[in-house]
Order: structure tokens, then C-alpha cells, then sequence
């Protein structure tokens, strides 16, 4: 059923105030990236079109997805949190209060002392001898911290969030698993107890539907029909803000959680992660004064794109997973004449050597020098007719701050070891060093042919799937990844179908993510774009 909600109509569980009659609709779901709808509808003598129109929410039919259950096909007993902001933690320590020596009369205060005074904490900011009448707060004192921070907070949940009994409860502590597989521990007196589940009742996030908020509305009265563009109602971040926010080398989760935490709004969803530990892989961006869909899936500072993660969305509900690269077992083979399947094969992004660059002590370039060597090369580079470089920027420079909390600055051999770590990524983690692999599938093109046939299982396939494709003409056979999908929302099935070995959060340009929410901002226009040199 797809049907339209009239602005101010917030009861999504429902079937909105119009069931709609379309002619034709197509949503097209671009990993980690665009996610829109087009729809086209008659004008209608019920008048159903005339509530059709921009900010107005439509619930559509989209290809079927699935938020992975850490518990699926498991017992587990279920607690729901009792109150709001309620932290998920790294471990069982909580906030602990902070007391210093009490503040007294007759005692000569030095600027930074500390003191407690009725239960507060306060530092001295202008010395002084204390006296009955001076006592904080006051002139002399500004208040500090009374508690401590705890331990590292993962998310902060919603009350009635469902968490998983693991094990516990431990001086006053549970450790728990949100249902998506993050575990941690929760105060024991900030959930309840709600019921058991058995095997079959546990199982993944079943995704059928999904909102729209409609963003253009153009009315033909020659051909009696409205055309409407719509984007996914995640896209509600963009306009959304952050406060002052510097996130350093901080794991996914707990990122995520920083991020909610700085929204100028209350966001009505969750945003959430089941990635607890990304090796040395760290988090760092100033996102100050950004919006949050741009915290999220900015090609190049985006929480989904430095750690490489599938990015899963339930309406307002956000998911940065590990990827899971489900192979269901397809194989595409090329051929010459297969009709509405195209086959390419490129070398236009490919790259067998970067020259990382940073900063000098003296603001000069830095490069690397392994023996008068300036370069990381591909293990790859001998399989290819000419060389392709690339120079890219390394942030640091020599005597400044390395990002580490702590008081270490970057020495030349410290920043030189970073550079050569980021140009390794470029071939381990962005594989800039393969042919580009990319199928696309016209599912209507294709039609009852009998090569159909082979093809027609993949209307099963989701996004981000690995498919095995093998390209004779290169000796080559590769995994591609499902990076796109078109789907026919009347007659509910896909339509067409993208694959490529190069994942959409890796290529380092405007993508649509960019371009579909007007959000092209100015360091997408500098020098730290990369930078290409044929050689």
C-alpha cells in the first residue's frame, strides 16, 4: 500500500490519510548515498493528488532489507530501560562524585586551587585570603566538575529501549546487548524486566517499507498528472546542526554517540553501531557547526566511510554496521549478447603509486624518504603497462599536536610513519590498485529471454551483496558488491540492478550524496581533493 501522511500528520503507524493510486514509482537506494523516490500519480477526480505536496511524508514499498539480531534464533530474556538518556557503557563504572579538602575561612587561596563547599567543587581564580563572607560560589571561584565521566559511553538509549540480559547482575550492573549486537553494561536500577524469548521469536529486523518526505511537486495539466520527488526521511539530518564537536580517535560507537549527543535537536530515532572494536582504525573530525547527515556519510569525514561500513537506515532508525558481504551463492559470467546487462572494465581511477605528503616543522612539504624513495608503490604495479600516481594530503605537521590525547606532538619519524600507513590504505582498504569492476542489469531489458533466467534469482539479492563475477577478456574474477538498486514500487520488484569491487563510500569525489542534498561544501572545492598524475 502506498500512501500519503499531510503535514502535521506524525502517525506513521497508520495508514496515513490518503492510499494512493500511482501510475508509476521508482525508489533508488545507492549505498551509503542517495535514497530517494520519484512517483507519478493522475489528477484524480477524488482529488487525491492535491495531497501531494512538499514536507508531506509518503510510505512506500522498498526491495527487502534486514537489520542483522546479535540473538537470532536464540533464547533471550528481554529488559526494556526505565527512563530516558539512559548510557550503555564500556564497562560497569559509572560516575563517580569528586570531593576535594573543604573550603575554610582563614586560609590564603592560590590561583587553581580546588576546593568542595556544599556538596560542589570549585577552582580559585584570583588569590586571596578566604573569609566567612567569600565562601564559593563567589569572585574568587568558578565552579568545575563534581562527578566524574565514567566509563566510555556507547549509546545513550531511549526509554523503552529493548537490551538483551548477557550476564550479571554485578555490584549493581548488568552486562547487555542491544538487539543489533553492541554489548556493554547498563545500571541495573535503569532497566526491567520484560519477557522471555524463545528461539523462533528472536530473529532479524524485517524491512518492507519505508518514508518519504516529499521535496518537489510538479503539476501537468496537459497530461492531467503530478510528478513527485521525494528523499528518504533519514534525510531529515540535513537539516540538522551540531554544536561545537571535536571527535579524536574515538571507536564507532561511541563517535555515534558524541554525534547524537551534539544534535541542536532531539532526533527521533536511534543512531547506532554493532562495531565495537576496529583494530587501530580511530574516528577523528571537527564537526562543529555541520549537519548530521553530513557526520554520517560525507565521502571523506563521515563516520560510514572511515570505517567502511554498511549503512542500514529504518525511517529514522540509523545503522552503521560491519559489513557482512552475504554471498548467496550467484555467479555472473560475461558474455557478447547479453541484452540489458552491461559489462565494463576500467582503469580510469586506477592508481599503483601515492606520494603521501605532510607538513614540515618550517609549513614546507614533507615526504617520505626510504632511501631517497618518496613513494609507496602497489603490489600490484608490475601488472599494469605504465605506472599511475597519486599525491595525496596527510594531516599533521612536525611539533603540532598528533591527535593521540596526550601530550606527544609529531616528530618527522612518527608523521613519516603515518604517511606510509595512509598510502598502504589506499591499495589495502580502497583497492585504487584493481581494474574497476562495474555490472549493471536492466531487469526490463532483459524481460523472458532465456538469459534471464540466470539473472532472475537476483531480484533476492540486497544491497551490498557479493555476487562472483568473471570477466574472461582480463582473466579476472572478482567479487562485486551490490552498490545501487531501482525498484518498481506498483509492481514491487527491482528494476535495475548495480555491482561494482569498488565499494560507493571509497571513491573520492562528489558523489550523490553530495549533489542530492545541495550539501557541496567548500573542502569538496580545495587543494585536498586528489590529486591524479599519469605517468
Amino acid at each position: 500500500m502506498i500512501c500519503v501522511y499531510d503535514i502535521g500528520n506524525t502517525a506513521f503507524d497508520k495508514n496515513g490519510d490518503v492510499v494512493l493510486t500511482p501510475t508509476s514509482g521508482t525508489v533508488k537506494n545507492i549505498a551509503a548515498g542517495q535514497y530517494d523516490l520519484t512517483l507519478e500519480h493522475p489528477i484524480d477526480p477524488e482529488g487525491k493528488w492535491t495531497h501531494l505536496v512538499p514536507e508531506a511524508v509518503i510510505r512506500a514499498p522498498i526491495p527487502a532489507e534486514l537489520i542483522e539480531n546479535a540473538f537470532a534464533g536464540l533464547e533471550a530474556d528481554v529488559y526494556k530501560t526505565n527512563a530516558n538518556n539512559v548510557p550503555l557503557r564500556e564497562s560497569a563504572q559509572g560516575p563517580q562524585p569528586i570531593v576535594y579538602s573543604g573550603w575554610t575561612s582563614g586560609v590564603v587561596y592560590s590561583v587553581g586551587d580546588k576546593v568542595t563547599s556544599n556538596s560542589k567543587n570549585y577552582q580559585c581564580i584570583q588569590s586571596h585570603m578566604s573569609e566567612s563572607g567569600n565562601a564559593p560560589p563567589g569572585t574568587f571561584w568558578t565552579p568545575i566538575a563534581n562527578y566524574t565521566s565514567g566509563a566510555p559511553v556507547l549509546v545513550n538509549m531511549k526509554t523503552g529501549m529493548e537490551l538483551y540480559y548477557v550476564s550479571g547482575p554485578s555490584s549493581g550492573w548488568y552486562k547487555m546487548s542491544t538487539t543489533y549486537g553492541l554489548e556493554g553494561y547498563v545500571e541495573q536500577s535503569k532497566v526491567t524486566y520484560d519477557r522471555h524469548l524463545t528461539p523462533s521469536e528472536t530473529h532479524d529486523r524485517l524491512i518492507t517499507e519505508q518514508l518519504f518526505r516529499i521535496k518537489k511537486v510538479t503539476v501537468n495539466t496537459k497530461q492531467m498528472r503530478v510528478s513527485v520527488t521525494a528523499e528518504h526521511v533519514s534525510y531529515d539530518l540535513n537539516g540538522v546542526l551540531m554544536e561545537n564537536i571535536n571527535i579524536v580517535r574515538k571507536p564507532p560507537a561511541q563517535s555515534l554517540s558524541l554525534i547524537e549527543n551534539a544534535f541542536m535537536i532531539d532526533y527521533p530515532g536511534s543512531i547506532a553501531s554493532n562495531i565495537t572494536e576496529a583494530g587501530d582504525r580511530a574516528y577523528s573530525a571537527d564537526l562543529s557547526g555541520k549537519n548530521g547527515m553530513y557526520a554520517l556519510l560525507d565521502p571523506d569525514k563521515g563516520v560510514v566511510a572511515q570505517f567502511e561500513a554498511a549503512f542500514r537506515r529504518d525511517n529514522w532508525d540509523l545503522f552503521v554496521m560491519e559489513k557482512t558481504n552475504t554471498d548467496r551463492g550467484f555467479r555472473i559470467t560475461y558474455g557478447n549478447n547479453l541484452q540489458g546487462v552491461n559489462w565494463n572494465t576500467s582503469s580510469d581511477q586506477l592508481i599503483t603509486r601515492v606520494v603521501p605528503v605532510a607538513k614540515a616543522e618550517d609549513g614546507s612539504d614533507l615526504y617520505l624518504d626510504n632511501d631517497g624513495v618518496v613513494w609507496v608503490d602497489s603490489d600490484n604495479i608490475n601488472n599494469y603497462p605504465r605506472i599511475r600516481m597519486e599525491r595525496i594530503k596527510v594531516d599533521g605537521q612536525v611539533g603540532k599536536d598528533d591527535g593521540t590525547e596526550t601530550a606527544t606532538n609529531w616528530t618527522v619519524e612518527t608523521l613519516r610513519a603515518e604517511m606510509e600507513k595512509q598510502a598502504e590504505a589506499r591499495f589495502d582498504t580502497d583497492k585504487v590498485d584493481q581494474l574497476r569492476q562495474e555490472i549493471t542489469i536492466d531487469f526490463v531489458r532483459l524481460g523472458d529471454t532465456d538469459e534471464y533466467k540466470e539473472y532472475k534469482a537476483l531480484q533476492e539479492v540486497r544491497l551490498y551483496d557479493t555476487v562472483i563475477a568473471v570477466d574472461p577478456r582480463v582473466n579476472m574474477s572478482v567479487s562485486v558488491q551490490v552498490v545501487e538498486i531501482e525498484f518498481d514500487v506498483v509492481k514491487e520488484r527491482i528494476t535495475a540492478m548495480k555491482l561494482s569491487n569498488i565499494e560507493a563510500w571509497n571513491m573520492k569525489n562528489v558523489t550523490g550524496f553530495n549533489v542530492l542534498n545541495n550539501s557541496i561544501t567548500p573542502d569538496k572545492l580545495t587543494d585536498d581533493v586528489w590529486k591524479k598524475l599519469d605517468s
